[in-house]
């Protein structure tokens, strides 16, 4: 069987989705390992996008962390595709 590839919002969702459930900040290696089956670089386009939209943040120490923004559309992600999933 082909493996399926994934849409840009389910990666991202999949990114938002370790960081909703990691109380502590994240090293970008330890998100792309846990969190996606991507290259580094493809992924690296994935986390810029969500620090432009203000989903996740850059602590001064480099970790990433989710912002309340972006709990909020985690939130609303999850409703929606549970919901067509």
């Amino acid at each position: 069987m082909p493996k399926v590839r994934k849409g840009v919002v389910q990666i991202r969702f999949e990114i938002l989705e370790y960081l909703y459930y990691e109380v502590e900040p994240q090293p970008r290696t330890h998100i792309w390992r846990r969190a996606t089956t991507m290259s580094y670089d493809d992924f690296q386009k994935h986390l810029v996008y969500l620090i432009e939209k203000c989903l996740i943040t850059a602590q001064k120490s480099g970790k990433l962390v989710i912002t309340a923004e972006g709990r909020s559309v985690y939130d609303k992600l999850r409703a929606i595709l549970s919901s067509i999933l």
